[in-house]
């Protein structure tokens, strides 16, 4: 072993010249160990080396820079875009005010709306109206997915809107289908309309404004008179249900519901399918909660049907 550290040390310590011998004028020598060497060639290669990975980096870094400012462009387009179309739904929510005026007609808030559903949509609003005043640069993802959802359902509900205006002018001569007139179920009436008890066990009395129909679990819910659905969906206490507007003052809920097979801005024809029987919300068991209201004031759902 000490044979080899003594030849090893030998060789590194062994002189070399290093002669640099130019085409014009005179030669120029150098002397130095060969260990003096091996350290300038490793330095030499450590420098190129570190030279060309910041250069690689470097190229690499102003293609993403280029590509993120492309991305932002495209980006501020979209929300340009974005920003443009909210403006014009607004639009037509002054439309759609001003057309109802003209017509004489509501003011577009459904008269018969379930306790509780009003604050809920208006507090869904006031989150709406708080999205939409910030900038969209400001957000982060799960905002923006918040405000492409709050863009189509403002779109929908002016859809709606305007759906029932062509709805109500061509029906303001002719009301006779737009009269609730047949049962939303063939099934047993198990509570009438009037003042009841709690069904909860409460020994309170409160007015119950619909009639209850007890059926089978999936069994069809059919609207009672031609009309433009207002809502579906879920409704504080009424589980899922159904709102629709047939004109000329009437308007049916549908409460409880499961199955639900129609949507906002639909029109629909009397004995079409809107949903099943379920047990949704606040609910003792399978029914179906049936309500009629006209000009503002809910009335006996049994004086509309045999």
């Amino acid at each position: 072993m000490s044979k080899f550290i003594n030849a090893l040390a030998s060789f590194l310590g062994e002189r070399v010249d290093i002669l640099i011998m130019p085409r014009r004028g005179g030669s120029t020598k150098f002397k130095m160990r060969r260990l003096t060497l091996i350290i300038v060639g490793l330095i030499w290669l450590f420098i190129t080396g570190a030279g060309v990975l910041f250069f690689v980096r470097g190229y690499d870094y102003n293609i993403i820079k280029a590509d993120n400012n492309l991305m932002r462009m495209k980006l501020q387009l979209i929300a340009d875009e974005l920003e443009r179309g909210r403006k014009y739904l607004e639009l037509t929510r002054t439309t759609e005010n001003q057309m109802r005026q003209m017509l004489g007609m509501p003011g577009g808030k459904f008269i018969n709306l379930p306790k509780g559903w009003e604050e809920t949509k208006a507090q869904e609003d006031a989150r709406a109206q708080a999205l939409f005043e910030t900038d969209l640069k400001d957000m982060d993802e799960e905002d923006f997915e918040h405000y492409i959802d709050e863009l189509e359902e403002s779109a929908k509900t002016r859809l709606a809107g305007f759906q029932e205006i062509a709805w109500y002018f061509a029906n303001k001569k002719e009301g006779s289908n737009s009269t609730p007139s047949i049962r939303p179920s063939s099934a047993k009436i198990s509570s009438n309309f009037g003042y009841r008890l709690d069904p909860f066990g409460r020994r309170t009395s409160k007015k119950h404004n619909g009639v209850d129909f007890a059926g089978k679990p999936d069994s069809p819910i059919v609207v009672t008179a031609d009309g433009v659905v207002r809502h579906a969906g879920w409704v504080p206490s009424f589980g899922q249900a159904i709102l629709v507007d047939h004109g000329l003052g009437y308007s049916t809920l549908y409460a409880h519901t499961t199955g639900i097979v129609v949507k906002p801005g639909d029109v629909v024809k009397r004995g079409d399918k809107i949903a099943t029987m379920g047990s949704s919300g606040r609910s003792t068991g399978t029914h179906l909660h049936y309500e009629v209201w006209k000009d503002g004031q809910a009335v006996n759902p049994r004086n509309y049907f045999k």
